[in-house]
């Protein structure tokens, strides 16, 4: 559970305050809290799901994705809309993934949910164990991470598109969110903060993605999660390297020195963004890979391509 504050909250003074919300200057109690966040996540779900929809929600095992597959399966009970959920987990075979696979189970036997498990390596033919060795051993072009978000990225989709999904619900949280727009930000790539924002294109092989945590804190997201008892793995992926840990240190001493920073750039970027959208360079075409047949952009896919560089660096 969360460590209580020894002070009565600041919205309802009724209960004692758990958690500390810096933005607001407020210290409220775990129903404030509960309702603080359902607030935000239910408008995405309201506008999102529709009678006959299949939810393919990825489920790490972590705190966010478990706590949405816990808000969809809240809001099949309370909506009435007519709609199924499927959990899926996607095994990358690094060395934390048992246990958060674990959890991930406990989770969707407790909530009743289907839960599929697909290994990376039964796709792909590579773990990103077995990447790490060929980056560790040849010409390092890319940090780890960018191997693994483009594999999982597809993974999901493939599994997805496999189990009849119309939608797929990720975990990502406020900090996420803008820990990406300030990457793409910094790398120029103006077409991808478009895409964030406009509404995920479908096609018979791409299934639109819906993030019900995007404005929701990672503070908030993980008292809610302890606070509920939630099975999850609450740590951080021993691999994680690249830009966006520059990018979250940066963002996150902003937030400690300027309380409500990420909310604030989120809410400004959002509608800088939505303005400028008709003259941003987002209209692509979509195209599907020449070599797998997956979406993509370009006439081989991410994962095509990754898959080329990875090949040349076994020995031979």
């Amino acid at each position: 559970m969360a460590s209580i504050l020894r002070r009565p909250c600041d919205r309802c003074g009724e209960r004692e305050a758990v958690v500390r919300i810096e933005s607001l200057g407020e210290s409220i109690c775990d129903k404030c809290l509960s309702t603080r966040i359902w607030r935000r996540v239910k408008p995405v779900l309201d506008r999102e799901i529709q009678d006959g929809d299949v939810i393919a929600s990825a489920l790490s095992g972590g705190k966010d994705s478990s706590l949405t597959l816990y808000y969809l399966w809240r809001y099949k009970k309370e909506s009435g809309k007519d709609f199924e959920i499927i959990a899926i987990t996607i095994d990358e075979g690094t060395c934390y993934r048992a246990e958060s696979i674990s959890k991930a189970k406990e989770l969707t036997s407790r909530l009743g949910v289907k839960h599929k498990i697909v290994k990376m390596s039964d796709i792909f033919a590579f773990s990103i164990p077995q990447v790490q060795v060929l980056l560790s051993k040849g010409r390092k072009k890319r940090d780890l991470c960018t191997y693994c978000g483009v594999f999982r990225r597809q993974a999901l989709n493939i599994v997805a598109r496999e189990e009849g999904a119309t939608k797929v619900a990720t975990g990502h949280n406020l900090d996420d969110m803008v820990q990406t727009l300030f990457m793409n930000l910094i790398r120029g790539d103006m077409s991808a903060m478009a895409r964030l924002f406009s509404k995920s294109p479908s096609t018979r092989k791409l299934i639109p993605r819906i993030r019900p945590l995007a404005r929701v804190s990672e503070k908030e997201t993980t008292v809610q999660a302890l606070l509920l008892e939630i099975p999850a793995h609450f740590g951080k992926c021993p691999l994680v390297s690249g830009m966006r840990v520059r990018v979250r240190k940066l963002l996150d001493d902003f937030e400690q020195k300027n309380p409500g920073f990420k909310e604030r750039a989120f809410k400004s970027i959002e509608k800088l963004v939505k303005q400028a959208i008709p003259e941003l360079t987002y209209h692509f075409e979509l195209k599907y890979c020449k070599q797998c047949g997956e979406p993509t952009t370009q006439e081989l896919c991410k994962v095509c391509q990754f898959k080329q560089e990875l090949e040349a660096m076994i020995p031979s």
